[in-house]
């Protein structure tokens, strides 16, 4: 029987939450139905510390790289990418073009209309504006991103007139993505971004042992950090609040494992403070969360934080931002504390009342984890991906055989 096919399109391969969502899904979409390729861009020199493409090939029946899908935007190779990414996509046939992040969601769309592809999907990790609300530290810088914001909400509007559904990974983005227009309220739907939750479940491996790997002490608080070196996820807020905690709590560890564009200016900043440590990038996360007593997340925005859901799932207690979807996840004082976004100060608060509160700071843990737990599995993403397809494919009348059979 035929098969629907289907391309996941992204604009690279670089590690984050977006990449893992499109991975979860890309493998987890049942192949009795469906057909799954998966195409990509390229990473621009210096933009990434690591590449999945072993691992991409690992989930994909076939995956396609595109040189020209970069993030920066460069007006000649940005027009190449959307002719070949248009011939593409005429040439396979694809009955779904499912596309994430901004510059593959910007092009991809376009191309899978220029193709004529029955069924477009965009899924928001993020919002591209959200890249311009991080530089308002001056009048003409505000000015700056007030303009980047509003040229990016148009950017967004337009391609959403091409797209049949729009998935936003938090109710609190679905929330502003139509308070802003983007496309009529039927188009959104909100998926929570899966984890894979047998990788991130307790593992057997004491603190002991793993405290002795990273050469840290077992008998003194850690507190840490996990993500990518760069504006969005703030690692120079949390070298501030660690700071501020080590005047007081000399005995406190800090990690941070990730690397990234901001790692230079992490290393000059902690030079002096031997009470923080950079891991670089990690493989085992869940290792890294099994050594910690608080993970805190510094972050400037958040489409609604990938390892801040992990940290939760492992029973760690969180001090994070209130930014974009968080809140959705962290409930202040019932599943974490909050604090604002630039105040490392608060943040450091927070995060001193979780290490002298430690049983309130269980309880907080515990509510957390059952938060997350049956709303965040891989499974249950997948699941409601493959409905929305259908959903789609039958009001499209884009049927096969077996389709028509799953549906009625």
């Amino acid at each position: 029987m035929e098969r629907i096919k289907v391309l996941h399109l992204i604009t690279h391969l670089g590690a984050g939450g977006g990449l893992d969502n499109t991975l979860l899904t890309v493998k987890g979409l049942a192949r009795d139905r469906y057909e799954v390729h998966l195409a990509a861009g390229e990473l621009a020199a210096g933009e990434g510390y690591t590449d999945w493409k072993t691992r991409a090939r690992e989930c994909a029946e076939a995956l396609f790289l595109f040189t020209d899908l970069q993030r920066p935007v460069h007006f000649r190779r940005d027009l190449r990418a959307l002719r070949q990414l248009t011939d593409f996509i005429r040439d396979q046939n694809y009955q779904i073009v499912h596309t994430h992040c901004a510059k593959a969601g910007v092009l991809g769309r376009l191309a899978a209309r220029r193709a004529g592809a029955p069924i477009v999907v965009h899924t928001f990790h993020s919002f591209s504006w959200q890249v311009a609300r991080a530089f308002h530290a001056s009048a003409w810088k505000k000015f700056l991103s007030s303009a980047k914001e509003w040229l990016y909400v148009a950017i967004e509007r337009y391609v959403a007139s091409f797209s049949d559904a729009l998935i936003t990974v938090s109710e609190l983005n679905k929330r502003e993505a139509m308070a802003r227009n983007l496309a009529p309220p039927e188009k959104f739907v909100k998926i929570y971004s899966g984890i894979d939750m047998d990788r991130f479940a307790a593992g057997s491996t004491s603190r002991n042992k793993l405290c002795r790997k990273f050469g840290l002490n077992p008998d003194r608080p850690i507190i840490g950090t996990i993500g990518r070196l760069s504006t969005q996820k703030a690692p120079l807020d949390f070298v501030g609040a660690a700071k501020i905690i080590l005047q007081h709590k000399p005995e406190t560890q800090f990690i941070m494992a990730g690397d990234g564009p901001l790692a230079p200016e992490v290393r000059k900043a902690i030079r002096a403070e031997p009470g923080i440590r950079m891991l670089g990038f990690q493989h085992n996360v869940p290792e890294i969360l099994a050594m910690l007593d608080v993970f805190a997340l510094a972050s400037l925005w958040e489409g609604l934080g990938r390892a801040l859901t992990e940290a939760m799932i492992m029973n760690i207690p969180v001090a994070a931002t209130s930014v974009d979807g968080v809140p959705e996840l962290v409930t202040h004082k019932k599943t974490g504390l909050l604090s604002p976004p630039r105040n490392p100060a608060r943040l450091a608060e927070n995060i001193v009342w979780l290490l002298d509160h430690p049983e309130d700071a269980c309880e907080m843990s515990a509510a957390a984890r059952e938060r997350v737990m049956p709303a965040f599995s891989a499974e249950w993403m997948v699941e409601q991906i493959e409905e929305l397809y259908e959903r789609l494919l039958v009001e499209k009348g884009v049927h096969s055989s077996r389709l028509v059979d799953y549906v009625y």
